[in-house]
């Protein structure tokens, strides 16, 4: 979907299809395309190409949980971090939502209310998942290491 082409209320996002899928789900999904598209997935991780990559492909694919686990200097913090890059870069939410709340499934009073008032003409918003989830969770990592 390009910025023309997505849906702007409920019942077009509907009717486009759109599942909202686990991070397990939505993650395994990319994995996928960009193994068949033949990308590099974890740019700079160097000598770990018939270990540990494909270990962690294989954990991703089956639905596991991942822990990494190892010396310092190995590589896992830069593993971890590559790994928001398998995430949507945009995700359908309610417009004017303070939580981002899902339009399927609203948790939000307000959300409820406005989906039991409009129904499915309800606007959507798409919003940039991992940019914005990447700077909120740096920041936060960042405010509690100065405290």
């Amino acid at each position: 979907m390009t910025i023309v082409t997505r849906p702007r209320t409920i019942s077009e996002l509907r009717e486009s299809g759109y599942k909202v899928l686990t991070v397990k789900e939505e993650m395994r999904k990319n994995l996928i395309q960009n193994l068949r598209r033949e990308e590099e997935l974890f740019p700079g991780i160097v000598g770990y190409e018939d270990t540990v990559i494909p270990q962690v492909e294989n954990a991703i694919l089956s639905g596991q949980d991942i822990i990494f686990l190892g010396e310092r200097g190995q590589a896992k913090t830069r593993l971890a971090r590559s790994l928001v890059n398998l995430l949507d870069e945009f995700i359908p939410v309610i417009a004017g939502c303070e939580i981002s709340d899902n339009p399927y499934e609203p948790v939000c009073k307000a959300c409820r209310d406005k989906v039991d008032e409009f129904g499915d003409d309800v606007e959507i918003a798409w919003y940039p998942e991992i940019g914005a989830m990447v700077r909120n969770l740096r920041r936060l990592i960042l405010q509690s290491l100065i405290s």
